[in-house]
């Protein structure tokens, strides 16, 4: 039995406890409102962000700009909140941007409530990400440059997403 235990855990990973359970069982009959307004707010982000003479690229399939917006537009019903973005020299633009921003928190994750921006250099990516060939190298870093930011959009106005973006754009 333990050897079964410790495969099945292994494979299936552990047993949410009954609080979590009801916890996310609450929380999916408002994800659909959630998602609509993470998908309403990063459409705008992703506009005004390109539309930024600072920023180089968005990378956000509910934009005509994005490669394979068509193929979103028939495999999607959500483009989600989640946006990605170049600016030159992002090293040095992160710590800036990090400093500047009241409503748009700083931080490594995604999915929350609140907007999240973090800055991944490629070099750091390629040192603790999986192995890559030389061609998928070249090529992630076709994509990347020397970094990019992901930006996750939470739940906050739209506008005041974009006005905290261009007080930190404008300090670049």
């Amino acid at each position: 039995m333990a050897r079964i235990k410790k495969d099945v855990a292994i494979r299936t990973g552990g047993i949410l406890s009954p609080f979590n359970a009801w916890l996310i069982q609450r929380g999916a009959t408002t994800l659909p409102l959630r998602m609509k307004a993470h998908e309403e707010g990063a459409l705008a982000v992703a506009r005004f962000l390109e539309s930024h003479p600072k920023v180089i690229r968005v990378i956000y399939p509910g934009l005509p700009s994005h490669p394979q917006h068509e193929l979103a537009q028939k495999q999607l019903t959500n483009f989600s909140g989640m946006v990605t973005f170049q600016i030159s020299d992002g090293a040095r633009a992160a710590k800036i941007i990090a400093d500047r921003l009241s409503v748009i928190l700083y931080a490594v994750s995604l999915g929350h409530q609140r907007s999240l921006v973090f800055y991944l250099p490629t070099s750091e990516m390629l040192r603790t990400s999986f192995r890559m060939t030389p061609a998928q190298e070249q090529s992630y870093r076709a994509f990347a440059g020397d970094g990019i930011f992901r930006l996750s959009v939470g739940l906050e106005d739209p506008e005041d997403l974009i006005a905290d973006l261009a007080y930190a754009l404008d300090g670049i």
